[in-house]
């Protein structure tokens, strides 16, 4: 009984060092959370990793709707995508703004030719954002019918020309994708 009376109290202890030491380093202003400063690749790794399975956790809930093939549903989420996304995803021939620049961590270029768009994941980011970036959640404020627009739009950005991203932003012609 009293080896693990001693186990107890170690345990304790070490818990209570922790909590004491972690209080210790939130209050000291020690960790730089400057958007110009490079996160350290360690924390970097965990919150990626911590919202990659968050992600993957949550969007099997998210039923994929017939026709995000449709030119009319793909165009819609273009003008979405335009005014809302651009400023900080950018389009193909087009520099960075300057929001986009000074982001911390970077958007994720949805244009390169490589990407393989998921709807249900594409749906999850969109819909509820992702804390600790500049992702907001647009379902509060845009509805599931305009987030599946932009997700259908997201699916032809892959590799998109930028004559054909201009043609399914403005809705002057469906693009030859």
């Amino acid at each position: 009984m009293h080896d693990l009376t001693t186990v107890i109290k170690t345990l304790l202890a070490l818990v209570l060092l922790g909590v004491v030491g972690g209080a210790a380093f939130v209050y000291s202003g020690f960790y730089d959370v400057s958007a110009s400063t490079p996160d350290n690749a360690y924390l970097a790794w965990v919150i990626h990793a911590t919202s990659d399975a968050s992600v993957g956790a949550r969007m099997g809930a998210n039923k994929v709707p017939q026709g995000l093939d449709k030119p009319d549903t793909i165009m819609a989420g273009g003008r979405l995508f335009a005014q809302n996304c651009a400023v900080c995803h950018g389009a193909p021939g087009v520099a960075p703004t300057h929001i986009a620049v000074g982001l911390n961590p970077l958007p994720p270029d949805l244009f390169r030719a490589n990407r393989k768009p998921d709807p249900q994941e594409n749906f999850q980011f969109i819909h509820n954002g992702i804390k600790m970036t500049a992702m907001p959640a647009f379902g509060a404020s845009e509805g599931d019918e305009h987030v599946w627009q932009l997700v259908a739009f997201l699916n032809k950005l892959p590799g998109i020309s930028s004559a054909d991203y201009s043609a399914l932003t403005t809705g002057s012609a469906p693009a030859a994708n």
